[in-house]
């Protein structure tokens, strides 16, 4: 199943990018300044775990700076969008 990008306006999604997603942070202050950078209302009544199990924000919203590469050689996000 395709991830979507959940940020206003953008269309992109898994299948049709080689971009990475990113999870929303498990941490509530920091899935919190996510879904404040978001503006997306509907996101605000979401708990972290919701946020982190079925949204995904693509690359193209992050700073190159921000996304580094873990151990396991996969990216993942540094910083706070």
């Amino acid at each position: 199943m395709p991830n979507f990008c959940a940020a206003p306006n953008c269309t992109r999604k898994s299948t049709q990018s080689d971009l990475a997603f990113f999870r929303f942070p498990r941490d509530p202050a920091r899935c919190q300044k996510w879904v404040e950078n978001c503006r997306r209302a509907d996101l605000e009544d979401k708990t972290p775990d919701q946020l982190n199990k079925h949204y995904r924000l693509c690359a193209k919203h992050f700073e190159t700076s921000m996304i580094c590469r873990t151990v396991s050689n996969r990216r993942a996000w540094c910083l706070s969008v």
